[in-house]
């Protein structure tokens, strides 16, 4: 008995150090030395962090777990870069002055496209959207979750239809979840832009916006099988 406590116990040790010897690493921009094997993922949260701590929960849908998220998405053999941004960020600005220069440092690096990826959350999505459009760079991988918004919550995406939508370029994965109240469908984007490609798919966490608060397996390991599709050897 003795004997099998000790096995499991040594095979429970390797398998955690196995976990840990694949996951990825946490920066808050490119760093000075890039692995071009790796998978890098830029993440952009929503806009609940950028005027908040992130110890104070939303009124519904409680605390955003961005160091969860981030670590989440490093658990998933991403190096992942992301910064916590400050005072109403401007999206369009700040994609254009942080976030293309970023993944134009890691192409410059070495790094092939179709191993970076782009997700954005609510705010975050909005500059995923405007990224297609100003980035140029079709293979890489881009996320939006939850970020075209419905309702009163349409201003920056109807901006963004009427000036910035056909330039889109790449393929798109959007995410939002059934219960959703403030944003939904990409679908009029994509209908504008001939040379962007959208999958689009609707989760079943039942949180609605707050789903994207936490950082839930449904779409942490989804966004990580849409990063793979392009990498992974094809079989007959």
């Amino acid at each position: 008995m003795r004997c099998l406590k000790l096995l499991v116990t040594t095979l429970a040790a390797t398998v955690l150090l196995a976990s840990a010897a694949q996951a990825g690493a946490i920066h808050t921009d490119v760093p000075a030395k890039v692995d071009p094997a790796k998978r890098y993922l830029i993440y952009l949260h929503g806009a609940w962090p950028e005027t908040k701590a992130l110890s104070e929960p939303h009124p519904k849908r409680g605390l955003f777990e961005y160091d969860k998220i981030v670590k989440g998405l490093a658990a998933r053999n991403f190096e992942v870069i992301s910064q916590l941004r400050r005072e109403k960020t401007n999206p369009r600005r700040y994609a254009r002055t942080v976030v293309v220069p970023q993944i134009a440092a890691l192409i410059e690096k070495g790094v092939p496209a179709n191993r970076i990826t782009v997700a954005g959350f609510s705010k975050g999505g909005n500059m995923v959207l405007v990224l297609m459009a100003l980035a140029k760079q079709p293979e890489v991988n881009f996320v939006n979750m939850a970020g075209c918004g419905k309702g009163r919550f349409r201003t920056a995406y109807d901006s963004f239809l009427a000036n910035d939508a056909p330039k889109m370029q790449g393929e798109m994965l959007s995410l939002f979840d059934e219960a959703e109240t403030i944003a939904g469908t990409c679908s009029e984007a994509a209908a504008l832009a001939p040379r962007m490609k959208m999958t689009e798919e609707i989760l079943k966490i039942g949180k609605g916006h707050g789903s994207f608060y936490a950082a839930h397996p449904a779409w942490l390991d989804r966004i990580s099988a849409w990063a793979d599709r392009k990498t992974k050897p094809k079989t007959n």
